[in-house]
């Protein structure tokens, strides 16, 4: 339900709400941030604190995604979990602080003569995925789906790269991630969280910060769903030729 990373930024006084919150959910999911502060001892902005280090916008995000985690679910839930995850990232993404991070990375898509695509296995049949979404929408755009293949970016103006990356660890992606920063790209990160290697290195991070999930047949095989990253993908191409039209518009009213 929580990730090992997220659980080893609390320091004593929010690992002390955790706790509580882990052993009565329950409890937790009728009381308000002030009748938890009062129960455990700490101030509100504490609990505050807590929920944003889970990934969570706020309270209210924390406790919503407890009562859907712990109420009794529908066969059809219980057969996919990561639809209720996905549900929680749409919440997370309407946030102010979420937007203006699709924001900055549509402008920087938008200056951009080119966006390139990297990704490998799904990652890379999103990316393919994307280059045509991209096109489409009007944004010049192409897809690496060979990481050894060697791409000269150099002289090809403002370049974008937006890499595909569940783990944020696979050697020949973040190779590939050096490669384009060494030759000035601009680099767009878009990773399951903010703490790997990819995202670290990049210009702009998004991530979405679901549980993993594997196939039970198949121990390599990752099935964490990729609506989020769906999602993403589809909201930048609109934003980033929403400003386009803007600047153009702006530009035809100068002359």
């Amino acid at each position: 339900m929580f990730q090992p990373e997220q659980l080893s930024k609390l320091n004593d006084l929010e690992s002390l709400v955790f706790d509580f919150i882990i052993k009565s959910p329950e409890k937790v999911q009728q009381m308000t941030i002030r009748d938890l502060a009062s129960r455990v001892h700490v101030s509100t902005s504490t609990i505050v604190r807590l929920s944003t280090k889970l990934g969570f916008e706020g309270w209210a995000d924390l406790k919503y995604y407890l009562k859907s985690q712990f109420r009794e679910k529908t066969p059809e839930e219980q057969h996919y979990d990561n639809m209720l995850e996905f549900d929680l990232f749409l919440r997370r993404m309407n946030a102010d602080t979420y937007q203006k991070r699709l924001n900055a990375a549509a402008q920087l898509i938008a200056d951009a003569d080119y966006t390139i695509f990297l990704g490998i296995g799904t990652s890379g049949s999103l990316s393919d995925y994307a280059t045509k979404y991209f096109v489409n929408t009007g944004l010049r755009s192409f897809v690496i789906s060979d990481p050894f293949q060697a791409v000269q970016v150099k002289g090809m103006g403002n370049i974008v790269a937006i890499i595909l990356s569940v783990s944020g660890e696979t050697t020949q992606v973040v190779n590939k991630e050096l490669e384009f920063k060494s030759d000035g790209a601009k680099i767009i990160s878009i990773t399951n969280n903010e703490d790997c290697t990819v995202a670290k290195l990049a210009d702009l991070q998004l991530s979405y910060n679901l549980v993993n999930e594997w196939s039970k047949m198949y121990p390599l095989g990752n099935l964490t769903t990729q609506l989020p990253v769906l999602a993403i993908l589809e909201i930048l191409s609109h934003k980033a030729i929403e400003l386009n039209v803007k600047q153009e518009q702006a530009q035809e009213k100068k002359l």
